[in-house]
C-alpha cells in the first residue's frame, strides 16, 4: 500500500500546522524564500513557501535582454465537494504542455492524479529551457467558502514569463481516484488581466472506484465527509487501468463506492484562475477578459 504526500496533509491539516511543499524531496524550505499568499494585500496568517525554478538573481539580470514579466496569479477553488492537492504552475512555450485531453497521461501527471504528487512535473519544468518559470504552492485548497486548520479555498502568488509564454496548472481533485483540474498552455494578460475557469479531468491511469482504500486520506482531513477506514493510505497498483486510457472529461462522481456523489461533487467550474500582469508589459490598465481555458 502506497502511502502518499496527502496522508501527511490530513495529519497537517487537522492539527492545524503548516504544510509545506511537495517539491523536490518534500524539504522544508529556507525561511527566505518566495512565500505565496493567501491575498494579494491581507497579511497572511501563516507562510507557506514554494519553489521556483528561476534564482530571482537570474530574472533581475536578465529582465531587460529576455523581457521577462511579473504575473499575480490568484486560484480560487469553486468546488463544494472537491479540496485541491497543490497546484503546480510554469510558464513555457507554446508547445511545452502539461496535459493534453484525447492523449495519455505523463508520468507526471500521472502523479498528480492519483497522488498529488507534483514533484515530477515540477522538476520537468524546472530543467527545461522550454519553461521560463515554474512554481509548487506548497499548500491544498479547501473546498469553496471554507477553512481547515490554516488552509483556505484561494492563495495568491508570484510567477514570471516571457511575452509569448503561455501557463498551464494542474491539479488533483483530491476526492477522487484519478481526478484533476487544470488549465493547458493559455495565454498571459499583455496588459491587465485574463481570468480563466477551470474544468475537471479523468487521467485514465486509474479505475474509478471510488475506494476509501484507494482515495488519498487528505479526503477526510479536507472533504465534506471522512471515508470509511481512513487513515489508511491509497492503493494505487490495485486499481490502475490497464491500458491507461485518454486524458477526457471527468464524468462525476457515481457513488458506486465510499464517495458520496452529493457530498464530493464534481462541478463544472473547479476553480477559478486570475493571472495579472503586474511588471514589465506595455501598460498597467485594466483589461478583464473572461475565458473558460478550454483548448480541447
Amino acid at each position: 500500500m502506497q502511502k502518499s504526500m496527502l496522508t501527511l496533509l490530513a495529519v497537517f491539516a487537522l492539527s492545524g500546522a503548516t504544510f509545506v511543499g511537495c517539491s523536490g524531496n518534500d524539504t522544508m524550505l529556507n525561511s527566505d524564500a518566495s512565500s505565496a499568499t493567501t491575498s494579494d494585500n491581507e497579511t497572511p496568517e501563516f507562510q507557506t513557501l514554494y519553489r521556483s525554478s528561476r534564482d530571482e538573481s537570474d530574472s533581475d539580470d536578465s529582465e531587460d535582454s529576455d523581457g521577462l514579466r511579473t504575473y499575480r496569479v490568484t486560484i480560487k477553488n469553486l468546488s463544494v465537494g472537491q479540496p485541491l492537492a497543490p497546484p503546480v504552475i510554469a510558464t513555457h512555450v507554446k508547445g511545452f504542455t502539461m496535459f493534453e485531453v484525447g492523449k495519455l497521461a505523463s508520468r507526471g501527471l500521472e502523479a498528480i492524479a492519483e497522488n498529488g504528487d507534483v514533484s515530477l512535473m515540477f522538476n520537468r519544468y524546472s530543467a527545461s529551457s522550454s519553461s521560463t518559470d515554474a512554481v509548487n504552492v506548497g499548500m491544498p485548497l479547501t473546498r469553496y467558502g471554507t477553512m481547515v486548520g490554516n488552509f483556505k479555498d484561494y492563495v495568491t502568488f508570484e510567477i514570471t514569463g516571457k511575452k509569448h509564454d503561455r501557463l498551464s496548472i494542474a491539479a488533483m481533485l483530491i476526492c477522487t481516484n484519478d481526478g484533476f483540474t487544470g488549465l493547458n498552455s493559455v495565454k498571459l494578460p499583455k496588459e491587465g488581466k485574463r481570468v480563466y475557469y477551470t474544468k475537471a479531468y479523468d487521467a485514465g491511469t486509474e479505475y474509478n472506484t471510488e475506494n476509501s482504500s484507494d482515495i488519498v486520506d487528505g479526503c477526510s482531513a479536507l472533504g465534506a465527509i471522512a471515508l470509511a477506514g481512513d487513515p489508511n493510505g491509497n492503493e494505487n497498483d490495485a486499481v490502475d487501468s490497464s491500458p491507461h486510457q485518454r486524458i477526457k472529461k471527468h464524468k462525476g462522481t457515481q457513488g458506486n463506492g465510499d464517495l458520496d456523489p452529493y457530498a464530493n461533487v464534481i462541478e463544472k467550474k473547479i476553480t477559478k484562475v486570475t493571472i495579472e500582469l503586474i511588471s514589465g508589459g506595455e501598460s498597467d490598465h485594466d483589461n478583464d477578459n473572461d475565458d473558460d481555458g478550454d483548448d480541447d
